[in-house]
C-alpha cells in the first residue's frame, strides 16, 4: 500500500536525526497546548457500521478477481477490463485500511481497533494472493505486446505507470518456483531487525540517571531527550553512561547486522543485482552516482560547519565542547503556542507558496482534519495518512506547544497538501506518492520556510539566536548528520555483498571515522569520547534498506525548491506545484528534474551549502556581539 501511512517512518526518523521536544520553562506551560484538536473521521465512512458493512462486500468481492487470471492477453479491451476491475476493489481496500489505522493510531490500546486493523490485514492477504497471477502474466506477454495494447486502446493510459514497473522487473524476476523460495525467506531476512529492536528497546540493560530529582532509565527516549537538557553534567553523564553501555554488545549488534545485511545481499545476487543499493533503489531509477555527487557537495561545507561548532562553543561559553554540548538549545525558546498561534504562524510562514496553496492549508485546518490532542494509547511520533482516494488527508501528531511541534505541523501538513493536490490530479492508479525521493520534499520546504519566517520577524537578539540555532539544527541533522547514517550503511552493505565477513568491531571503525568527521574531532574543533563509537548500535538506520539515502535527495530538494520560492520566481513555484500533482506518474528522477533540481548535478545542492554558509555567518554576528542578554544553556 505504498508509504501514504507515514506514521513508522517519522518515528524512525525521530530515532535517528530529528530534534526533540526542547526544555520548558515550568512558568510557561500551558495546559492543553493542542487545544482538544481531534479529528472528524467520517468523510471515511460515516460509522463503524458503515465500515464493517464494507469491509464484508469487499471480501465477498475477492472470488471474481481470480476469474480474470490468463485473460489480460486476449486483447487490449481485456487487459484494461482486468485491470481496472483489480484497482477498483485496491481502492476500497485502501479506504477500509486508512480508517482501521487512524483508529488505531489514536488508540492503540483498544482490542476493537487492533482487530480491525487484523481484519484489513488478512482481507489484504487474500487479495495479493488472489491477484498474484498479475505480475507473471504481465511479464509473459512482453513489452512489445503491452505497448502495442496501449497503442491500441488509450484507455490503457493510466495503467501505463504500473505495466511499466512490472516489466522493468523482468530481468529480475525468477521462475515461479524459485520465486516462492526468495519470497518464503522474507521473514528469516527480517528477523534480525527484529531482534535488533528487541535487544535496543527492550533487553538492553539501560543504566539509571536521576532527572528531575528522580531515577530514570535512560531509555532511548530520555537519553535523546538529555542531549537538550541545560545542565551540562547530566548530559555528559547520561551520554557516556549510554555509549559505554552499548560499547558492551559491540560483538552481539555485530552479529545481529551481519545476518541482515546477508539477507539483502542474498536477494540482490540471486535477482541478478549489481548489489544491494541497486535492489532497494530499483522502481526508482536514479542515476548511480547520485550519491557520490551529493556527497562530495556536502564534504565542501564541512568548513562551514566547522565554523558553527566554534560559534556554539563560543556563546556557550566552553573551553572545551564534547558532542554532548552540541544539540543544547543556544538560548530559551522565546514562546510557547497553542494550536491556534501555530497554525497561523504557518500559514504566514507559507506565504512564498502563494495564496492558493494558503488557502488549502488554512481549509485543511478547519476541516477536522488533524488529530493533535494528548490521550492515552496514542502512538508516538506524527504522520500522515493520505491512502484512501477522493478523501482529505489526515494528520496526527501529539502537540505540546514547542516550537518543534510548530515545525512538526508544517512538515505534516507540507505531505497533506502534497497528497490533497495529487489527487485532484492524478487518477488513483497514479496517486501514489511512493518513493521518498519525492515525497519529503514537500514536508521539509515548510519546515524550512518556517524555520526562514521565525529568522526574519524575531524581535529581539535571544529571539533569533533561537531562530538561528533551530535553522542550523534542522540542517545539521536531517541533512549533513544524515550523511553519517547513509555512508555507514552503504560500506556495511558493500562488505557483505562482496562476502567479507562483518563484525561489531568493522563497524565500529567504519562509524567512529564518519563520526569524528561529522562533528569536529578529526579538525581537532570537538573533544572526542571513545565510547561514542558504539553509537551505531543505537542508530536503526542500517535496517531500512537505504531510507535516508532517498531522504537526503528529498532535503536537498526542499533546500533548492525554497531558494526559488523565496525568490518569488513565478517559473519555479509553477514547477513546484507540478511536483505537487504529480504524483507517482513517473520516476522520481525525471519528476524532479522536471521541477528544475537534477538530482545527478552537483549544482542541485549548491542551495543547501549557500544556506548553511548563510545562517552560521548571522549566528556569527549574533554571537561577536556582547552575550550577556543571552542566559548560558549550561551550569
Amino acid at each position: 500500500m505504498g508509504l501514504r501511512l507515514r506514521i513508522i517512518a517519522i518515528a524512525v526518523f525521530s530515532i535517528l536525526v530529528a530534534p526533540v521536544a526542547r526544555p520548558i520553562t515550568p512558568a510557561a506551560v500551558i495546559d492543553d497546548p493542542a487545544q482538544g484538536a481531534v479529528w472528524d473521521l467520517s468523510p471515511l465512512f460515516r460509522d463503524t457500521d458503515a465500515w464493517e458493512k464494507e469491509r464484508a462486500a469487499v471480501d465477498a468481492a475477492l472470488p471474481e478477481l481470480s476469474r480474470i487470471n490468463g485473460t489480460l492477453g486476449s486483447s487490449a479491451a481485456a487487459l484494461k477490463a482486468g485491470l481496472r476491475q483489480i484497482s477498483a476493489i485496491r481502492q476500497r481496500l485502501e479506504r477500509l485500511d486508512e480508517y482501521a489505522n487512524l483508529n488505531a493510531a489514536v488508540d492503540a490500546s483498544s482490542d476493537v481497533n487492533q482487530a480491525r486493523v487484523q481484519q484489513v490485514g488478512e482481507i489484504q492477504s487474500r487479495f495479493d494472493g488472489v491477484t498474484a497471477f498479475l505480475k507473471p502474466e504481465i511479464l509473459a506477454l512482453g513489452r512489445e505486446r503491452i505497448e502495442a495494447f496501449e497503442k491500441a486502446d488509450p484507455g490503457l493510459s493510466i495503467y501505463r505507470r504500473l505495466l511499466e514497473l512490472i516489466l522493468r522487473r523482468a530481468a529480475h524476476t525468477l521462475n515461479p518456483e524459485a520465486e516462492a523460495v526468495v519470497t518464503a525467506t522474507g521473514p528469516l531476512r527480517q528477523q534480525p531487525s527484529a531482534i535488533h529492536d528487541v535487544l535496543l528497546y527492550a533487553e538492553m540493560p539501560w543504566p539509571s540517571l536521576k532527572v528531575n530529582g528522580t531515577m530514570t532509565p535512560l531509555s532511548p527516549d530520555v537519553s535523546r531527550a538529555a542531549q537538550f537538557n541545560p545542565d551540562r553534567e547530566l548530559r555528559r553523564q547520561a551520554f557516556e553512561s549510554v555509549t559505554q553501555t552499548l560499547s558492551h554488545f559491540e560483538g552481539t549488534a555485530g552479529a545481529i547486522a551481519a545476518g541482515y545485511l546477508a539477507g539483502t545481499a542474498f536477494e540482490a545476487k540471486v535477482r541478478h543485482y549489481p548489489s544491494s543499493l541497486a535492489l532497494a533503489v530499483a522502481d526508482d531509477a536514479m542515476p548511480e552516482d547520485t550519491f557520490k555527487v551529493m556527497a562530495a557537495e556536502a564534504s565542501g561545507a564541512q568548513p562551514t560547519l566547522l565554523r558553527y561548532l566554534k560559534a556554539r562553543q563560543r556563546l556557550l561559553g566552553l573551553a572545551e565542547i564534547h558532542v554532548y554540548d552540541l544539540r543544547v538549545p543556544l538560548a530559551p525558546p522565546p514562546h510557547r503556542y497553542t494550536l491556534t498561534e501555530a497554525e497561523t504562524l504557518i500559514l504566514n510562514a507559507m506565504a512564498p507558496l502563494g495564496e492558493y496553496y494558503v488557502r488549502m492549508l488554512k481549509m485543511g485546518f478547519d476541516n477536522h482534519a488533524m488529530h493533535a490532542a494528548s490521550q492515552h494509547g496514542k502512538m508516538p511520533g506524527a504522520g500522515t495518512q493520505y491512502e484512501a482516494y477522493g478523501v482529505q488527508p489526515f494528520v496526527i501528531l501529539t502537540f505540546d506547544g514547542s516550537f518543534d511541534s510548530v515545525s512538526t505541523v508544517a512538515h505534516e501538513w507540507g505531505h497533506a497538501i502534497n497528497g490533497q493536490l495529487t489527487q485532484a490530479a492524478q487518477p488513483f492508479e497514479t496517486a501514489d506518492i511512493a518513493s521518498t525521493f519525492v515525497a519529503d520534499a514537500p514536508s521539509l520546504t515548510n519546515e524550512i520556510l518556517l524555520s526562514d519566517y521565525m529568522i526574519a520577524n524575531a524581535k529581539t537578539r535571544q529571539d533569533r539566536i533561537s531562530a538561528l540555532d533551530h535553522a542550523i539544527d534542522l540542517l545539521r541533522y536531517s541533512y549533513f548528520g544524515a550523511f553519517v547514517d547513509v555512508e555507514f550503511e552503504m560500506k556495511a552493505h558493500e562488505i557483505a555483498d562482496r562476502g567479507d565477513a562483518v563484525t561489531g568491531q568493522t563497524l565500529n571503525e567504519i562509524y567512529c571515522g564518519l563520526y569524528k568527521r561529522f562533528n569536529g574531532i578529526d579538525a581537532g574543533v570537538t573533544a572526542f569520547d571513545a565510547s561514542a563509537c558504539a553509537g551505531w548500535i543505537n542508530r536503526p538506520g542500517l535496517y531500512y534498506d537505504f531510507y535516508f539515502y532517498k531522504y537526503l535527495t528529498a532535503v536537498s530538494a526542499a533546500a533548492y525548491f525554497v531558494d526559488g520560492l523565496e525568490k518569488n520566481d513565478a517559473e519555479a513555484r509553477k514547477r513546484y506545484f507540478d511536483l505537487l500533482k504529480a504524483g507517482g506518474s513517473d520516476d522520481p528522477y525525471i519528476l524532479l528534474k522536471r521541477a528544475g533540481f537534477d538530482a545527478a548535478s552537483p549544482i542541485a545542492y549548491q542551495p543547501m551549502a549557500r544556506r548553511l554558509e548563510r545562517l552560521v555567518a548571522q549566528l556569527e554576528v549574533a554571537v561577536a556581539q556582547s552575550i550577556g542578554d543571552v542566559p548560558r544553556a549550561n551550569h
